[in-house]
């Protein structure tokens, strides 16, 4: 494990009182996954122009899980307490692509869901962590989530430090390793993309991080 000291206990005492918040969220989830045409055509709210060309390339995208300490390797921290952050938030893909997301998650700070959340579950796409399949992630291993409730994804992403065998400049201690794979929308358009675990500041955890773009939400955008 890494082991940052940071104190999320405030934010696991209130993670069963923002239920209204993740009900809605779920409620996106539910209605998108559950309507192909909403995967597949991109229609929402920002979505403009008539459906592109569906393109068979597979896009290959990066990212990083930054935790929230004052030192570490380049590139992996945001140096604020209270604001982890996923980077680039900004996300761009093809319409119609096959994108594989990679993320490496350095963030090894469990914050637990309420039980039985549907956050936990990988919907969407199909998920791999440190190269093994799974369909879910526990509430005693789930640190963030990659969610974008209007085209029905979410994708779990379990702490640091699971033991995978991430290459040798990260050692046994490194970031866990999450692919998701999916089809982009066959329609140009901008997605809202946001973290579902109360892992910000304020009394519920659910402030900072979690209500700035930059931060712990950002965009999907196909073009």
């Amino acid at each position: 494990m890494i082991g940052i000291g940071r104190d999320r206990a405030a934010a696991t005492r209130c993670a069963a009182r923002w239920t209204a918040q993740a009900a809605l969220i779920a409620t996106a989830l539910v209605l998108a996954g559950c309507s192909a045409s909403a995967r597949l055509s991109g229609a929402t709210a920002d979505s403009g122009g008539a459906p592109a060309a569906v393109h068979a390339k597979t896009e290959a995208v990066q990212l990083i899980g930054k935790i929230d300490a004052d030192m570490g390797a380049m590139g992996t921290f945001t140096g604020k307490a209270g604001w982890p952050a996923v980077a680039p938030a900004d996300i761009h893909v093809r319409a119609g692509a096959t994108v594989v997301l990679t993320i490496r998650e350095y963030d090894d700070m469990v914050t637990p869901l309420a039980d039985n959340s549907p956050f936990l579950q990988v919907m969407g796409g199909t998920e791999t962590v440190n190269g093994k399949r799974v369909t879910s992630v526990s509430n005693q291993q789930i640190a963030h989530t990659f969610t974008v409730p209007s085209l029905g994804i979410n994708v779990p992403l379990p702490i640091a430090g699971m033991g995978g065998s991430m290459g040798s400049m990260d050692g046994p201690g490194g970031p866990t390793m999450v692919r998701f794979t999916f089809h982009a929308p066959a329609t140009p358009g901008t997605y809202l993309w946001l973290c579902a675990t109360p892992c910000g500041t304020g009394s519920y955890g659910i402030s900072g991080a979690m209500a700035m773009n930059g931060w712990m939400r950002g965009h999907l955008i196909v073009s």
